[in-house]
């Protein structure tokens, strides 16, 4: 089975420069580019000292735009297991045009520490690298508004003694009923 992150007691047993590189290496063959065959793989330490990794997926039949990117599929991972903060990670080839852009949706975005492990001397770049010329949410909101990653609540609830409340909490699901429509 595949694992996308690590533990801190299992990261905690070699330097970060030497790891991080040599676990893209391993990760790329997580990839799933079924359609350009070229895996890519990004890998972070995370402040809870936990490793993360993400992978290219591609999804034949569909448009390649909704390839999911290792760096995406990078931050997900990161978000489903509450890890709040990027500052650097590595990555097996440079970011394509679209991925310092969505990268920008979080705080201090370029100032993220990018390591192409691809490169003859690899070492870490800041994103503003990549994206000299950056817009995102620090163009528009305050410094207080939740960004990617980050807490939030929505002030979203459901209705206390609610009747369809309880049966959604039950696992209640209304039946389907399937139709066969006949044509000549």
């Amino acid at each position: 089975k595949p694992r996308f992150v690590i533990s801190a007691s299992e990261a905690e047993s070699q330097s970060i420069s030497k790891l991080l590189p040599s676990l893209v290496s391993s990760a790329q063959s997580l990839a799933r580019p079924s359609i350009s065959n070229f895996p890519v793989a990004a890998v972070r330490l995370g402040t809870s000292g936990r490793i993360f990794m993400g992978v290219n997926m591609e999804f034949p039949g569909l448009p390649f735009h909704h390839t999911i990117h290792a760096e995406q599929f990078l931050l997900t991972n990161m978000a489903n297991n509450v890890e709040t903060r990027l500052d650097s990670f590595a990555v097996s080839v440079a970011p394509c045009g679209h991925c310092p852009q969505f990268l920008q949706e979080l705080r201090d975005a370029p100032d993220i520490q990018i390591l192409i492990t691809s490169h003859k001397n690899p070492h870490f770049s800041p994103l503003s690298h990549f994206l000299s010329h950056h817009f995102g949410p620090h163009d528009l909101f305050p410094k207080t508004v939740p960004l990617l990653l980050e807490p939030r609540h929505n002030a979203l609830s459901l209705p206390q003694n609610d009747h369809f409340n309880a049966l959604a909490i039950a696992g209640w699901r209304p039946p389907i009923t399937l139709t066969t429509r006949v044509t000549q």
